[in-house]
């Protein structure tokens, strides 16, 4: 009896001992996977971040090799999608009208309007396109429209212009110099504007922008590398549409094109010589905004970045992998998120004896390494836009944004949606379907 009661006890400990040898096994291949899954996107943020502080930006020999368009003679399109912007589409035309040149044109396209914003554009002297077509909203569907309409008279280049941005000095000659150099698409630096009453959010949403399309494609750029298209204040030739097309109604078209255009063979390049600001949601509208960006963003991660390191592999091409290797870094917020959550279980299973404490040494090294980096950054050229007092408040941010995460598991918003901005009291007026209206 005393033998069958210390050999039932000793198959019990043998059991218990192999359990916690499996879960500390399972905790230590988890741990040690997240921790390296994040050190890619961290390593790649901290190269372009300090690339773009040292080095100086200048275009990669590598991407300036199929011969030119004169860039004097070359004709120009701006188009100018625009979705209920009455409010805005002014001030966009006064900045952009002094940089047209005489064989130059801009075309606002007045895409599902319920507002006045055909009538504003008309009495600046611009042609219109009314677009009515709710069963197909969104920008992708609105420049497609355009795009078809100049297949009668193509011009040598057409520039993307986003509605509520103003242009700087210069910017158009710059793009379509490097375009006509290039011949292949040209991103502008695209920021956001700071309104003199910035909310918290607004600010540290608006130095998050600032590192992604200033400082990151600056620092890819530095190193020779092809950049990403931005959505607003870029140009193309007008050959490369044999290729692609702009239909769609993803809220990140702008990285669908620049994937779908690099394995073309047209990698899009980078200029700090233009430059365009727009401007942030407000309120319930900025959220809905953001997770339209931010769980598009994670869509492509999780279903183009294969696509973008199999072409690689086929075409042999380097900068399609580093490409890769670019928009597999996440949002800033949610890049920040998961290292706080993966350094604390790796933190609390070293110390419950589960896990070597390697993961969390590690974890925790490629968070201060890329929070000294983004410090360096913003003491260069973040100040303005993220006052000191304002950045002590990132962690209520990040709480902010939290909620977007989890909601993309739960139900994903990947297209284009009608925003707070929209006026929900006006009526869709009767209106064809297509209409042009050119000015008197």
């Amino acid at each position: 009896m005393v033998a069958s009661l210390l050999e039932l006890a000793g198959r019990s400990t043998g059991n218990a001992v192999m359990f916690w040898v499996l879960i500390s096994a399972s905790c230590t291949v988890l741990l040690w996977g997240l921790a390296l899954a994040l050190l890619v996107p961290s390593l790649v943020l901290i190269v372009e971040s300090v690339a773009a502080m040292v080095v100086a930006t200048r275009p990669s020999p590598a991407l300036i090799a199929r011969g030119e368009i004169n860039a004097e003679s070359s004709r120009l399109v701006v188009l100018v999608p625009a979705h209920n912007e009455s409010e805005n589409i002014r001030a966009t035309l006064e900045a952009l009208l002094p940089q047209m040149r005489d064989c130059d044109r801009i075309l606002v396209i007045a895409d599902n309007c319920t507002d006045n914003t055909a009538g504003v554009a008309q009495d600046m002297g611009v042609t219109v396109l009314e677009r009515y077509n709710p069963q197909s909203p969104g920008k992708g569907y609105a420049l497609d429209f355009a795009l078809q309409e100049l297949q009668r008279d193509p011009p040598d280049l057409f520039m993307v212009l986003d509605a509520d941005c103003l242009v700087s000095e210069h910017t158009i000659a710059a793009l379509v110099a490097q375009a006509c150099q290039t011949q292949g698409p040209v991103q502008a630096t695209y920021l956001m504007t700071v309104p003199a009453d910035a909310s918290l959010v607004d600010r540290i949403s608006t130095f998050a922008m600032k590192v992604r399309n200033l400082v990151r494609l600056s620092g890819i750029t530095a190193l020779g590398f092809p950049s990403i298209l931005a959505g607003s204040g870029m140009i193309f030739p007008w050959h490369v549409l044999e290729r692609v097309s702009f239909a769609g109604d993803k809220c990140v078209d702008d990285m669908q094109l620049t994937i779908d255009l690099a394995i073309a063979g047209y990698p899009a390049t980078y200029t700090t010589a233009g430059r365009v600001v727009g401007r942030l949601m407000q309120k319930q509208a900025a959220r809905s905004q953001r997770s339209r960006w931010e769980h598009g963003h994670l869509e492509v991660i999780l279903t183009q970045i294969p696509k973008l390191i199999q072409a690689a592999w086929q075409q042999r091409r380097v900068d399609l992998g580093v490409m890769a290797l670019d928009l597999s870094v996440p949002p800033l917020s949610l890049l920040v998120l998961l290292w706080v959550a993966v350094f604390g279980l790796a933190t609390l299973a070293a110390l419950g004896g589960l896990v070597p404490s390697l993961p969390a040494i590690i974890t925790g090294g490629e968070a201060s390494l890329v929070g000294l980096v983004l410090i360096l950054v913003w003491l260069q050229m973040g100040q303005e836009d993220l006052p000191f007092k304002t950045a002590l408040a990132i962690p209520v941010y990040l709480l902010w944004k939290l909620p977007i995460y989890v909601q993309f598991f739960r139900q994903p918003q990947t297209r284009w949606l009608k925003t707070e901005r929209d006026p929900e009291s006006v009526a869709p007026r009767s209106l064809p379907k297509t209409r042009e209206i050119k000015p008197e």
